[in-house]
């Protein structure tokens, strides 16, 4: 979040940095091709601001990706959802885990 004293005319930033891991036993689909291929965003309020690369074929995808933005203004909710690539959309396949700001202020 970016705020800027009147007084002094600093402007603070504030950036989020993590790590995406994996997800464990995603539910198969029914049929002959069991498995999934799927992606994890991380969204900010409504907007996504970063996506993993598609890990085919698993119900246990290992993403392993480091992410780091800023944060440029208030926001209500942070949240991370993984999504199923499918031919023509991409389709939620799991809930998704969404953070307060409360939540993570004061967190180093």
């Amino acid at each position: 979040m970016a705020e800027e004293d009147d007084k002094t005319g600093i402007r603070l930033l504030q950036s989020l940095k993590g790590k995406i891991c994996e997800a464990k036993h995603l539910l198969a689909y029914t049929g002959t091709t069991r498995t999934r291929d799927s992606f994890c965003t991380v969204n900010l309020d409504q907007e996504e601001v970063y996506r993993t690369k598609v890990v085919e074929k698993s119900l246990s995808p290992f993403y392993g990706e480091d992410y780091y933005f800023e944060i440029p203004r208030h926001f209500q909710c942070l949240a991370f959802y993984i999504y199923d690539k499918g031919v023509f959309q991409s389709i939620p396949i799991a809930s998704a885990i969404r953070f307060i700001p409360e939540l993570l202020l004061d967190r180093q």
